[in-house]
């Protein structure tokens, strides 16, 4: 990081600006050098500079106006003075005048360094932090939250599927926000005034299954007291998601497919059929191409359900969507408690970054609540308030260990190819030859194990 920061080091003595130009530069430092005042000017006029390194005595304008110049005409370039002449009240009135720092000759260039990292951290956090309050400026108060390309793809497709009739597939792990997608596609097609039904498919009661989605007529069993209607029926003009739809029984599918067919549905103990004008979108945790494969779900059903089929990503696979996503739940959290949210520092959202998210964006309003509950009134989060967080390699297993005690010599290029190509093979053969599986066993898209697989 060194490599971008530039330095303009102001002396009257040559050889000492000289020996410090080539001390930095063979540091990795961007260094130059100005032999007065007025040079220096100049020099901050022509390109940008990062901190100027300007001796204090010297002839002409010295170095505290050299400093007031630069702080009246160019606010973000840090000062280090340095002198001979160094006194306590010297240094106090260098730092009174916005110097950054303070340096009493001679030095050792190994002094001059620590003080300059300590000023390159300094600025990537400002920089960082400033990034980040423009990021966060951005979150939206509801809807789909994210800016990465995926999620624009997602964004996309609901506008194009929201008018159809059709139903629609979204697919996506656990936790990725496949009921809010559900709710955009009601909420943008013309039925968004009318009833949005939500059914979790792995909730229902057996014994209770097909009275929940068809209803039933009072007296048709034990305990059915009046005449009930069924999750179509109450759905009927809007939409009906069947969440988690891979938890349908093989019976209850076949029911399923039926309505979908032929848009009827009879109530249990009833003679006659009721029509019905429902918009069913299904979500899946699972790839219901391999459940089909198993047996575990009916291939005539999932060839109707996808049709329109959106995809979520997986939340590590969204860049900076984790920390819009979290300063979204901190507004909604602080607001829901009556407080005021706090904001994510620099180091707060690079935790969030690293860590790896398996419970996806059900896991990340988690990790935020706890962190609104430990952070009291606190108007910026720190590490301490979030809950534990392991970075993604940490939850890795180690797959294997290389024996290299006795080689001479390794290609790691080549070495590299056989692991990789050892590991791909493991991952087609456990996921019986399917690429979409096997991509999800590697955590690489799809589109990615295909490259690699056609290099072969």
């Amino acid at each position: 990081m060194t490599g971008t920061f530039r330095v303009l080091v102001v002396d009257d003595e040559r050889i000492s600006r000289q020996t410090t130009v080539v001390q930095l530069t063979e540091a990795g430092y961007q260094a130059e050098a100005a032999s007065g005042s007025e040079e220096a000017l100049a020099r901050l006029e022509a390109a940008r500079w990062d901190l100027v390194l300007s001796d204090l005595r010297m002839p002409g304008t010295d170095g505290l106006a050299l400093l007031a110049e630069i702080r009246a005409r160019f606010p973000t370039v840090e000062v280090i003075l340095m002198t001979a002449y160094g006194t306590v009240e010297t240094a106090v009135q260098a730092m009174q005048h916005g110097a950054a720092d303070y340096l009493t000759k001679p030095f050792r260039f190994a002094e001059l360094k620590v003080r300059l990292e300590r000023l390159l951290a300094a600025r990537n956090a400002r920089l960082e932090l400033a990034r980040l309050r423009a990021l966060l400026d951005e979150v939206p108060e509801s809807g789909l939250i994210g800016r990465a390309a995926a999620m624009a793809h997602v964004r996309e497709r609901i506008g194009l599927f929201a008018s159809h009739h059709a139903p629609v597939l979204v697919t996506g792990e656990t936790g990725t926000g496949k009921e809010l997608v559900a709710r955009a596609l009601h909420a943008e097609s013309p039925r968004a005034s009318a009833p949005f039904v939500a059914l979790a498919c792995g909730a229902i009661p057996r014994e209770l299954a097909e009275s929940t989605l068809f209803g039933h007529e009072r007296g048709a069993f034990t305990g059915a007291g009046q005449r009930r209607k069924g999750a179509f029926e109450q759905a009927h003009g809007g939409t009906l998601l069947f969440d988690d739809v891979d938890d349908l029984s093989l019976d209850l599918q076949v029911k399923l497919l039926r309505v979908l067919q032929e848009g009827v549905v009879q109530r249990v103990g009833a003679e006659q059929e009721v029509a019905v004008d429902v918009r069913v979108v299904a979500t899946t945790k699972v790839d219901l191409a391999r459940a089909v494969e198993e047996g575990r779900f009916r291939s005539d059903l999932y060839y109707r359900l996808r049709g329109l089929e959106i995809h979520l990503p997986p939340l590590r696979e969204r860049g900076d969507d984790v920390l819009l996503l979290a300063q979204h739940f901190l507004r909604v959290l602080a607001s829901e408690a009556g407080r005021t949210a706090p904001t994510l520092g620099p180091e707060v959202a690079a935790r969030l970054r690293a860590h790896h998210w398996p419970g996806n964006v059900r896991e990340l309003r988690r990790a935020m609540e706890t962190a609104v509950a430990l952070g009291g009134g606190s108007s910026e989060l720190a590490p301490a308030h979030l809950p534990e967080l392991a970075p993604a390699s940490a939850r890795a297993p180690r797959l294997f260990t290389l024996q290299l005690g006795g080689a001479e010599r390794v290609s790691l290029v080549e070495l590299v190819r056989q692991v990789e190509e050892e590991v791909i093979g493991w991952a087609m053969r456990q996921a019986h030859g399917q690429q979409t599986r096997a991509a999800e066993l590697l955590d690489v898209p799809r589109t990615t194990l295909q490259s690699k697989l056609g290099r072969g």
